[in-house]
């Protein structure tokens, strides 16, 4: 290969942009098979044969890439690298990544008009946007363009392996199919599929359907593992915004301001511990979909903002006055039932009107029983092609473990019926799952439930405590009474677990040291009795 006649056509090209740039060197046949870049010279490098999960990253210090190799060690990602802005749109439709890692100063080019281009060849595609400490507008614009994500230099390991699982994990609800009966047969167990074809069921496809056909927000209502998320992507992948991003968030994973943040953004210093401004997931989503699952979990203020999101198409970040457009479909979950909600006060009686216009009510396991062999047989057949737990010879369930498995009731629903069967199916050893495997992990996954419950209910029984005492003393400011007591038991929890270290406990809550002994001051906790003995 002649790299010196590369380089000049190369350089020539970029005069006219990256794009031409890319035709160009294809076309005359300069740029090799896909390959990792070091100090702007292409190495030919060796690729993966089989297809798995892969990163490409465009900076022009070859070090990052070796960085982000360094973060994602011991795990099945392959890492390309590409320095230049042309070199790395090239090995983007050569290499197909998972996940981008695109930094905003380029040779010949800049971060923006590179992640606009990947958007028109991938818009579904998560780019972690990589900028200087003093980067933070250009980080806010990236994200307000439809970033993934960004990170600020230097660039640390752990960091960057959490932004790489959150980023894989959207790609696989993007773009792993979910099947329906009708769609796949005898079953693909090598994808997600909606099994069965009770009558119940049948409801729920053809809701699916009619959700897909329109830009409507949705509820989805069903015991815990029943499916509810399968359910949103079958809708989002069999509707018209399937090539636009889909994002999911777990509400009761955020609290108060922060699940506001996450959803709508911020400005700067809009309230306690919010910093800099941030773009939220509605406004880094245009265009797409984004599952909020717990509708419970969302605070009533933010559900009146939500209402007014779907009814004017517009919001505003959280401390902010600018209106701001917005195009996206919303879809809710709720493991309880929605009318019990909001009859209680829970949910907002206007947004339950809104949202039980198209709810979709996914039924319980113990109410589909003609559905358990089918349920059975797919999960068995996953087991063995996807995860290679029995290698020999089609696995099959003898008679008396499907007749315990009719017995049961299941209050887990499918995910506990995909948990025993995995179980059972590694206890057995062979090509039949007896009914004395099963028996023991159905009584193994009943054991930890009861456990579960009973932490559960420990902490469900503190908080009610908690409310009564407060609301006996006819308190009304409930709400930050809360916080302070679940701050307390944090830092407490934290405390001891750092014995007493306040520069790592800080660290590790994201906030400055000056910041947790004010805390520390404002809670009343002794520092001393966290102390580790010498």
């Amino acid at each position: 290969m002649n790299f010196q006649l590369a380089g000049r056509v190369y350089q020539a090209a970029l005069l006219s942009g990256t794009r031409f740039a890319v035709l160009l060197m294809q076309a005359l046949k300069l740029v090799p098979s896909p390959c990792f870049e070091r100090s702007g010279v292409i190495l030919i490098g060796d690729i993966a044969t089989r297809r798995g999960k892969r990163v490409l990253v465009i900076d022009d210090d070859p070090s990052i890439a070796m960085i982000v190799e360094e973060a994602l060690r011991g795990t099945d990602i392959s890492i390309q690298g590409a320095t230049t802005g042309a070199k790395g749109l090239y090995q983007l439709s050569q290499y197909r990544p998972d996940i981008l890692f695109l930094d905003h100063l380029l040779p010949d080019s800049d971060g923006l008009r590179i992640l606009a281009e990947v958007r028109k060849f991938d818009c579904r595609l998560p780019v972690i946007f990589v900028t200087a400490r003093n980067s933070s507008e250009l980080a806010i614009e990236a994200m307000k363009r439809g970033a993934f994500d960004f990170l600020t230099k230097p660039l640390k390991l752990n960091k960057i392996s959490e932004k790489t699982k959150q980023a894989l994990e959207s790609r696989q609800l993007m773009l792993m199919p979910v099947q329906l009966p009708s769609q796949n047969g005898e079953g693909d167990p090598t994808v997600d599929s909606l099994v069965g074809d009770c009558p119940r069921m049948q409801d729920v496809y053809k809701a699916i359907g009619r959700a897909a056909a329109h830009d409507v927000p949705v509820l989805l209502e069903g015991e815990v593992g029943t499916g509810k998320k399968l359910v949103a992507r079958a809708i989002y992948q069999h509707g018209r915004r399937r090539e636009r991003p889909f994002l999911k968030v777990c509400c009761s994973d955020f609290s108060g301001h922060w699940l506001e943040s996450e959803l709508f953004g911020h400005e700067s210093h809009a309230f306690p511990g919010a910093g800099e401004k941030r773009i939220g997931k509605i406004e880094q989503c245009q265009g797409g979909t984004i599952l909020l699952e717990e509708i419970s979990a969302i605070p009533l203020p933010l559900q009146s903002k939500l209402v007014r999101l779907i009814h004017e198409k517009r919001f505003e970040r959280t401390g902010g006055i600018e209106q701001i457009p917005s195009d996206v479909t919303l879809l809710f979950t709720s493991s309880q039932n929605t009318e019990t909600l909001a009859s209680d006060g829970v949910i907002r009686q206007d947004l339950y009107y809104l949202l039980s216009s198209f709810t979709i009510k996914l039924p319980p396991l113990r109410e589909r029983e003609a559905d358990l062999p089918k349920l059975v047989d797919h999960f068995v057949s996953q087991f063995c092609h996807i995860e290679r737990i029995a290698q020999s010879g089609v696995v099959r369930t003898s008679p008396e473990a499907l007749r315990l498995l009719s017995e049961y009731l299941w209050p887990g629903n499918v995910a506990e019926l995909c948990s025993v069967l995995r179980r059972a199916l590694i206890e057995s050893h062979g090509t039949v799952i007896a009914g004395d495997f099963l028996r023991a992990a159905l009584r193994d996954a009943s054991r930890e439930r009861v456990q579960s419950k009973s932490e559960e209910q420990m902490r469900r029984e503190y908080w009610e405590e908690f409310l009564r005492q407060r609301y006996a003393a006819s308190s009304n400011d409930i709400y930050t009474e809360s916080v302070i007591e679940m701050e307390r038991h944090v830092l407490s929890l934290l405390l001891q677990k750092t014995g007493g270290n306040q520069a790592k406990a800080a660290r590790m809550l994201g906030i400055t040291r000056t910041s947790l002994r004010k805390k520390i001051n404002y809670l009343g906790l002794v520092i001393d009795e966290f102390l580790a003995p010498v």
